[in-house]
């Protein structure tokens, strides 16, 4: 007998929650991913004082646990318990409990998580004002972007190219002006 949550689930999988070791969540993602399993453990930015200092830190939303998206007419879920950084997966007792469609996507997209949503819209070749650091105020161009919160800009100094690396967030976009 055939329901109508069966197509929906195989076209893309579920999300649960999974529990992690205490300050484990990136651990519990890399070996869910080396594992073939969709995870996501959505991160906010918080300013920690330590020392006299100041320092921006991206923390977990929810700390402690991480997002598993799971087919389970494809995937054996019962293997996300021996993984390395998992305590356990959530469940009622019989099975995995999912979160209600669209949620993880939601917190992520919130949570400034989302893949593109990371780039903000930037690309190669962009003129950009560096904010923070010792080049502040400093144009420079875009020459590549990595999967992180870090770009690599161009920046002409003393007459020279010079490429150095800065976190997205710290970067202004140049508008063009119009000849």
């Amino acid at each position: 007998m055939k329901r109508e949550t069966d197509t929906e689930e195989r076209a893309s999988p579920r999300w649960y929650v999974a529990q992690t070791a205490p300050r484990k969540e990136t651990v519990a993602l890399q070996n869910l991913w080396n594992q073939g399993f969709e995870a996501c453990c959505p991160r906010v930015s918080r300013t920690r004082r330590h020392a006299r200092k100041f320092t921006e830190v991206r923390e977990p939303v929810f700390p402690g646990y991480v997002f598993v998206g799971i087919d389970l007419s494809d995937q054996p879920w019962r293997s996300i318990n021996g993984t390395l950084g998992v305590t356990r997966l959530l469940t009622d007792g019989a099975g995995p409990v999912p979160l209600q469609s669209g949620l993880v996507e939601e917190i992520v997209a919130l949570s400034g998580d989302a893949g593109q949503g990371r780039t903000r819209g930037l690309s190669v070749g962009q003129d950009v004002r560096l904010r923070k650091g010792p080049f502040v105020d400093f144009v420079g161009r875009i020459v590549s972007l990595s999967t992180g919160q870090r770009v690599r800009v161009l920046l002409q100094l003393m007459n020279r190219d010079v490429v150095v690396g800065a976190d997205i967030a710290d970067l202004d976009l140049m508008r063009a002006v119009a000849t």
